[in-house]
């Protein structure tokens, strides 16, 4: 993991444009570019009074239209070092982290040396493009669960640990939430029940929900926890979780994050979004020649085959695997063909997905908080029971 020091203010004027001309742009666009990059002179002013002029130069101007396309594109090459040395790159603003898989029988020393080797490269690059990476952000680490290698890290917001358990993320999530909710509670005398809710889904629920994806698959210990805080809320507005769903459209949270998933799913099945998710989520098409009583749109369900080598070669079928979002694959394949085949978006497929779990609720289904988890066995799922009741009647 590598970060750029003063990405926008170490950008050669003259390699700048070398490079415009090297992916093919017109001469009078690089003498236009040319032009708004040379040197000026800036001041601060506050109150009428003006501060010392500062010279500004080799620099994309910050705060600017061209600034981030242009730094695209003097960073862009950055990628050659990496690849040179067979990692893959990942790039965000003045981010860039390389990866590499590894069978599991590889060696530390042998992973460390050649991620140091990659390392190097990249430094090369950046000293013949005038960059420079900050040693106190970059760091490597290897991802594990018996031989893991490095400190926990955060990306794009999120904490990770090289396990991949996200044990400390979501009791650190908790620890937040705690405090947060306390000061919603705080208002509870000026404030009705269903005013207190409108703040918890205003001031947690996207704090909490941010962190869905990289948490989803995290021990049922640590999530009892997270649960624990909106059963907090709902004790002191003195609502039931159905009463809580069906007035306010608040699903536990446990819900919320099968079904935010779910449709992540459900758009990479219509074609949108990242195309890299295509990989994970792949139409079974013997299923859907002969969907029988299911819908139309059947995945095949990898969770213990493709995906189990792709990310980890040689490891055993793992239970955090049919936890994770590989897990809902089979959920997905038996929801009801109404609620797949009639959603031509994200929206109102997750629409009809909170329906359905207040349908389920209402019915009185002993555990329909868990309509949309893999965490269920089949025999005793509560969409296996909704399928038999919608088949029998």
């Amino acid at each position: 993991m590598s970060d750029v020091s003063a990405a926008f203010d170490k950008v050669i004027t003259s390699r700048m444009v070398a490079k415009l001309e090297a992916r093919g742009a017109p001469e009078y666009v690089r003498r236009i570019l040319s032009s708004w990059l040379r040197a000026r002179y800036a001041e601060v002013v506050v109150g009428g009074s003006r501060s010392t002029k500062m010279l500004l130069q080799n620099m994309v101007f910050q705060g600017t239209v061209w600034g981030p396309m242009l730094w695209n594109v003097f960073y862009g090459d950055a990628s050659k070092a990496i690849r040179k040395k067979s990692f893959t790159e990942i790039v965000f603003a003045d981010d860039l982290n390389a990866f590499k898989r590894y069978d599991s029988k590889v060696e530390t020393d042998t992973i460390l040396k050649e991620m140091e080797a990659c390392q190097n490269e990249l430094h090369e690059w950046g000293k013949a493009n005038q960059v420079t990476f900050d040693a106190k952000k970059e760091s490597q680490h290897i991802l594990s669960r018996k031989r893991p290698y490095g400190s926990s890290f955060k990306l794009l917001g999120v904490q990770f640990d090289c396990k991949l358990l996200m044990i400390d993320t979501v009791f650190e999530l908790v620890k937040d939430c705690r405090w947060k909710l306390n000061a919603v509670l705080r208002t509870k005398r000026f404030n009705n029940g269903l005013q207190l809710m409108t703040l918890y889904k205003a001031q947690l629920l996207s704090y909490i929900e941010y962190r869905t994806a990289a948490i989803y698959h995290a021990c049922q210990h640590s999530l009892d926890a997270l649960e624990r805080v909106q059963g907090r809320l709902l004790e002191a507005v003195g609502m039931t979780e159905v009463e809580a769903l069906t007035v306010c459209r608040l699903a536990p949270l446990s819900a919320r994050r099968d079904m935010a998933l779910l449709g992540l799913i459900h758009r990479t099945v219509l074609g949108r979004g990242p195309s890299h998710f295509a990989t994970f989520f792949r139409p079974d098409h013997n299923a859907r020649k002969d969907h029988g009583a299911r819908h139309r749109l059947q995945l095949a369900e990898q969770a213990t085959g493709h995906v189990r080598d792709f990310m980890f070669p040689g490891s055993r079928p793992a239970v955090y695997l049919k936890h994770s979002m590989f897990g809902l694959i089979s959920v997905y394949n038996r929801l009801p063909a109404t609620v797949v085949e009639n959603a031509g978006c994200v929206s109102s497929f997750q629409s009809a997905l909170q329906t359905m779990l207040a349908d389920q609720a209402t019915s009185g289904v002993a555990n329909w908080a868990q309509t949309f988890s893999p965490r269920v066995p089949w025999h005793r799922h509560p969409l296996t029971i909704a399928c038999e009741k919608g088949g029998q009647g």
